[in-house]
């Protein structure tokens, strides 16, 4: 027999031993097992605190009547959290008694929908957790059984509106990069821009306080390498507007990329916690708070690129 056929013979084997005791472990399991495939297009979510309502819309999933964007990965994590659900033990029928006990009851539960085209695919009711967080009580698709189930599904789903909202204003390939233009506080601009690409790449600063700066160009390219990313910290209510709020203003800058920009405006209110800053951007019609670090990227000045 020759070889390579005598290796195939042998990995089937393998592979058929090992089916074998998978499927005879999952008998030993007693363990309810709870699946779909499909992909989901819609969630609502009833969390104590509110409703929330997701859909998946031209490849991208939105949150509410306000379309607020949700970031892919936060979908995916209720995905991966309802299509594949373990229950371990049935631990009691739902009534008025197991409801409280196990924290089904309304007001304390959190309740979840999933569908994919109109089709329901999975409803759960979510109550407490176990004392080591790694497992909880629910109910699966309308069923009146209250299971034990693998994993912390509570967790996954008690989310607020502010938290599942996308904290990214914007997010492009730095490569892109093109210019920024910088206006400090005291209404100062300066410029810089990239020319060429790859390792072929010159930098022109002009403007206020570039002149007569010997400037390295690693310090530039470094900074300017960072303006491709910005995020949010949280987002401040839908009708707040600029002229309502307490700030100073500490930097605007408009930020190319290919044949695009986006514009920002940055703001700091000193507290007697630090400083904390908001923004307004061209990326979004809504206030957001920002991190420290972000709005630094922008208060920078010509003279801390020079050599």
């Amino acid at each position: 027999m020759k070889t390579r056929k005598l290796v195939l013979i042998i990995a089937d084997v393998i592979l058929l031993a090992v089916g074998i005791i998978q499927g005879v472990l999952a008998l030993k399991d007693g363990a309810k097992y709870f699946r779909f495939s499909e992909e989901p297009d819609e969630y609502t979510i009833v969390t104590p605190a509110e409703t929330i309502h997701l859909v998946l819309e031209d490849g991208k999933w939105y949150l509410n009547s306000q379309k607020y964007p949700v970031a892919d990965s936060t979908v995916e994590d209720f995905t991966e959290a309802v299509r594949y659900i373990r229950a371990l033990d049935k631990v009691g029928t739902l009534n008025d008694n197991t409801s409280v006990k196990y924290e089904l009851a309304e007001g304390r539960k959190i309740s979840v929908e999933v569908k994919k085209a109109g089709k329901v695919l999975r409803t759960l009711e979510i109550g407490k957790e176990t004392t080591s967080s790694s497992q909880g009580y629910v109910t699966i698709d309308g069923g009146k059984d209250i299971y034990l189930a693998s994993g912390n599904l509570r967790f996954t789903f008690d989310k607020t509106i502010d938290v599942l909202r996308d904290k990214y204003i914007w997010e492009f390939d730095k490569n892109d990069l093109t210019s920024a233009m910088i206006t400090d506080a005291d209404g100062n601009i300066w410029t810089v821009t990239k020319m060429g690409s790859g390792d072929d790449i010159a930098w022109n600063l002009s403007g206020e306080g570039t002149e007569g700066i010997d400037f390295d160009t690693s310090k530039v390219a470094n900074w300017f390498n960072t303006l491709n990313v910005m995020t949010a910290t949280t987002w401040y209510s839908d009708d707040t507007k600029l002229e309502n709020l307490v700030g100073t203003l500490v930097a605007k800058a408009k930020i190319g990329y290919g044949f695009k920009a986006v514009t920002i405006e940055i703001y700091k209110v000193d507290t007697d916690s630090g400083e904390n800053y908001y923004a307004a951007s061209s990326e979004t019609p809504y206030i957001f708070g920002l991190p420290a670090y972000q709005a630094n990227k922008f208060t920078k000045s010509p003279a801390e690129f020079a050599k």
